[in-house]
This record gives structure tokens, sequence and C-alpha cells, in this order.
């Protein structure tokens, strides 16, 4: 009866997760488990959504996650499936040690990029492939013997729980930063008349954004001649403004930088060190500290949520840069084995966006950025002047990286 029982279930299985409407559900239907929010940061009650616990969400020994890809060009969204999946498995060993956390992957092989299986296989205690008989017949095992699931990399997350336990993070009551700096800079560029060279933007911010998608060939040029303002609105490479006040800051103040608007800058990760290619892991700008003789990397992130600031993707944005962070700090020794390896660089994020969307927790984002090892956090809004140019006197970035960091000099 058992028997029959699994292989209806199975046959669900193998249905659903080709299609994967549900697949969430079915897994946890499978399992019998509860799915909820588990406590991923005890300071502060901050909660994440699971699939799946064993044997309850309050005092969860045993999890399983579920992710699902069906793109139309293989391997679209790949990498954002995988930052948001690490990010989520550091959060719950942190909070929860010796938590056995496994990942079912839904799908087919074709549709996800080989290095993307091969990490979510080194971080996850086990990871299962649903559309393989093995896969299924594991998730069958796990349901019958929660505890079956291995530990691994227990040392790491011992060290990574140790260094989060004492990171300082934002005292209660500060205020979190808020601004719309894209949008604010995309209604004075539609205000003023549409001019046919990029020199004649009278906002010097959406000009250098301008000015270099025209001369790269972004599609933000042709957009802006034809007015279509939503497609500037939405675009994500030439006409980002916080990545030109950023840029435009760095050159005023005469430094060393690399990078710029949609010119990101490659830097060493884990995934290069397990020999995967077709990936890279980047920061928008980097500089060099004189003062802690290391290197400075600038990351400029909005929350998301367009003009209506909903609030609705800032989780997923956070938990991006908690893995970004891993894979920036994890390294293979001789034998292969992966370590936690002391933070070489000064982080800073500038941000966009209501970072304190969370009303009932404002701090939130703010404390997970923190946790994921930014050393200093900028408001956006805060880089510019009441007409919406950069602000030259008493810039906040500009202040930092020259007063306190000493960042080298051209």
């Amino acid at each position: 009866m058992a028997d029959a029982a699994w292989k209806k279930q199975s046959q669900s299985l193998v249905k659903v997760q080709v299609q994967g409407t549900g697949l969430e559900d079915t897994v946890k239907r499978i399992l019998g488990w509860p799915g909820g929010e588990v406590v991923y940061d005890p300071r502060h009650a901050y909660r994440v959504q699971v699939d799946a616990a064993f044997p309850t969400v309050a005092a969860p020994a045993t999890l399983v996650s579920v992710t699902y890809t069906d793109p139309d060009t293989r391997g679209h969204s790949n990498e954002n499936k995988l930052h948001l999946k690490v990010g989520e498995l550091a959060l719950l060993k942190y909070a929860h040690r010796g938590i056995r956390v496994a990942l079912a992957i839904g799908g087919s092989g074709e549709a996800w990029l080989p290095y993307v299986l091969k990490a979510f296989q080194i971080f996850y205690d086990e990871v299962l492939f649903l559309w393989t008989e093995e896969g299924r017949e594991r998730l069958n095992g796990i349901r019958s013997s929660p505890l079956s699931v291995p530990l691994a990399h227990e040392l790491l997350w011992e060290e990574v729980r140790a260094e989060w336990a004492r990171r300082r993070l934002s005292a209660d009551g500060s205020v979190p930063p808020s601004g719309l700096v894209r949008y604010r800079i995309a209604d004075l560029l539609r205000k003023q008349p549409i001019v046919h060279h990029p020199s004649l933007v009278e906002n010097e911010i959406a000009r250098l954004c301008l000015q270099r998608s025209r001369d790269l060939g972004g599609a933000e040029w042709e957009s802006y001649t034809e007015g279509r303002w939503n497609n500037i609105e939405m675009s994500r490479n030439y006409f980002n403004p916080v990545e030109a006040t950023v840029e435009i800051t760095l050159t005023e103040s005469g430094l060393q930088f690399q990078g710029g608007i949609a010119r990101d800058v490659e830097v060493g990760s884990l995934l290069h060190d397990l020999g995967m290619v077709g990936t890279r892991v980047s920061e928008d700008f980097v500089l060099h500290s004189e003062a802690l003789n290391m290197p400075v990397y600038i990351q400029c992130k909005s929350s998301g949520g367009g003009r209506g600031q909903h609030g609705k993707n800032i989780q997923n944005r956070t938990k991006e840069q908690i893995t970004r962070s891993i894979l920036y700090r994890c390294r293979t020794d001789k034998k292969g084995i992966i370590e936690w390896r002391p933070k070489r660089f000064h982080w800073i994020a500038v941000v966009d966006g209501d970072w304190g969307v969370t009303r009932r927790q404002p701090l939130k984002y703010v404390h997970m950025l923190e946790l994921a090892g930014y050393d200093k956090i900028i408001c956006a809004n805060d880089l510019l002047a009441a007409d919406a140019s950069v602000q030259r006197k008493g810039n906040p970035l500009a202040s930092y990286l020259i007063d306190v960091l000493r960042c080298r000099p051209v």
C-alpha cells in the first residue's frame, strides 16, 4: 500500500515539476511537513520563508527548500536562483546550529547551467534533482528519515556564525536610507525638451547616462530620442543614475578607480577557484585604500519596487548580497576544502529606494546588508544637491573615501 501511494505521488511530482506550477506545494505535501517563516536572526526575530520544515517551523532540524526553472533561453535567471538560495541557506545556518538543509531542484537538467547545479551541490547539505527517479526516491527517503540528510561544511558555517554574531549592526531607532534617485533623474530628463545630442541634456547625471549609451550603442539613447520613457525607466544598463552619480563623484574627487556605468569590475570568487566558467561576480567600482591597504568595493544597489516602492523584491536583493559575500570570502585550500577566509576588502553600499519598507521592522534589510559584510551604507539621495546635480560640498561618499579611507589619488 505504501509503495503504491509513493508511486502515485512520484508520478504527480514528475508532472508538476515539468510544469513548475505548484512544485513547492507538491513537495511539501509529499513530505507532510509544514512550511512557513523561520527565524534567521535571533537578535531581532527576523524571519525568512521556507518551503518545508521538520519537525516544526519554530524548531526546525531539517529543511527542504525547492527551486525551479524553465526559461525560454537556457540558463536565464539561473544565477539569480543561485544567489537567492545560497543566501537563504547562509541565513538559516547562521541562526540554527546543526540544521540540515536539502535543496530539491525542479525543471530539467538542460534548463540549468552546469556550474549553477555544481555550486548548489557544493553549498547545500544535499541536492535532489527531481527530474530523475533517483532524486524523487531520495525525497521519499528524507520523508521517512529526515535526519538522514548529511551535514556539510560544519566548520565553515560555525565560523560564519561566530563572525556574524560579533557584527555590529545599526542601532535600533536608526533611520533607514530612503530616496528615489532613479525616478528623480528620469522625471527631470522627461521635463526637458528632447535634444539631438547628449551634451545638451541639462542634468549632469542624465547627461552622463545618455552619453555613455550613445557612445557604446546602448538602447537608452534611442529610447530617449523617441520619447519611450518607460523603456528608459526600466533600463538597467546605461540609464543608471546612481552609478552615474558615483562615477562623477569619484572623477571630480581625483581618485583612481575601476568601473563606471555598465562597466562592472570582475572580482575573484570561490566559483573561479572551483574552475567554473561562464560566470562572474563583480563590483560597480573598485578603488584602493591607503589607510587600510586593501581594495575598496562600491556596490550600487536599489531596493526595487518601482515608483510605488512595494517592497516585494527587497528580501531577494539582500539575499543576493549575502551570497556575494559568501562567494568572496570562501576559498578552497590545497585539499579542495572550502574555507572561510578573512575579509580583505572594504565594502560600501550606495543604496537607492526605500530600505525601511518593512514598517514593523524598518532596519531588517539594512541589518541584512551589514550581516553580509558591508562596512558603510550611504543613501544615494544624500549624494545629490537640491537641484539634483551631484553634491559637491559635503558629499558623504567623497568625504569618506578621501578623509577616512585615504583612497589612492590619480
